[in-house]
């Protein structure tokens, strides 16, 4: 069968260890699918902001699977064309428990990303991921005085949080508040520093349908290649599926086929092999 489309993870997969440029051999890859007529399709548990520079401004790129499917973008209508996020009301709810206690919260929507203002005017590079930094200091997001607010008085809807750094006292806590709140999933199943969570009905594999569904490819000419758990459900899915040489075991066990690390240009290789 023809590949006809490709459905490409980020971190662990097309990005290296920096997580923020593309390799020379990966890019080019990627460009030689796109003239090839190939559908590249990143997809990803990134907010569409947070791309790469290279990936947002490469010709032939349209749709942007983000916030692990909560969001499908289309750059050539400038419009997101397929949502699963938490309602305003209910975001703001889960904002309430979150306010006033200096956490590292990214509130993702609209493509882009929230802070409460208290945080960033107080915030201490150190508690930013690496591969967040330069986000950061080019001000790329937006600061509110209050979350909660804003977000129900301009009824936006959330894509999904990331909190970074919780105070191991506080873990526990901030865990149990938000995830009784029964609006969310976890990505992450346990209290810990970091936690990232969506909307509680939230399936990629839907998002991955609406992009098929617009291009007329199915399942069976589609190649997906990822690292992680929230890839499991695709790399099942597709006609072919790559587990990166750094992904867990239990994601190479459901592959057709295992690339090299995405230090060593897996991508590239994987391309080279069933799509070039």
């Amino acid at each position: 069968m023809k590949i006809r489309a490709v459905l490409m993870d980020m971190d662990g997969t097309l990005l290296g260890n920096s997580q923020v440029a593309v390799s020379v051999r990966n890019m080019e890859a990627l460009q030689k699918a796109i003239e090839k007529g190939v559908h590249v399709i990143p997809c990803t548990g990134r907010v569409y902001d947070m791309l790469p520079p290279q990936l947002l401004t490469q010709p032939g790129l349209r749709y942007f699977i983000t916030s692990h499917g909560a969001r499908v973008y289309d750059k050539v209508l400038d419009a997101a064309i397929y949502e699963d996020v938490i309602p305003a009301p209910q975001a703001a709810q889960l904002m309430q428990v979150l306010e006033g206690k200096g956490l590292y919260n990214e509130i993702a929507a609209g493509g882009t990303i929230f802070f409460e203002k208290a945080v960033t005017d107080t915030l201490d590079i150190a508690q930013v991921p690496e591969h967040h930094i330069w986000y950061i200091r080019d001000n790329c997001y937006t600061a509110v005085e209050k979350p909660s607010a804003y977000f129900l008085e301009n009824n936006v809807a959330v894509e999904k949080m990331n909190i970074y750094g919780i105070p191991e006292a506080l873990q526990q806590e901030v865990f149990d508040a938000v995830t009784a709140t029964g609006f969310i999933k976890h990505t992450r199943g346990a209290a810990a520093a970091n936690l990232e969570f969506s909307h509680h009905t939230l399936n990629k594999l839907n998002a991955v349908d609406v992009v098929l569904a617009k291009l007329g490819v199915s399942y069976a000419e589609t190649l997906a290649i990822g690292d992680s758990s929230s890839d499991f459900e695709i790399i099942k899915a597709c006609g072919v599926g790559i587990a990166m040489g750094n992904a867990p075991d239990n994601i190479k066990a459901v592959a057709d086929d295992i690339t090299a690390a995405n230090t060593e240009d897996g991508l590239a290789l994987a391309f080279e092999k069933y799509v070039l």
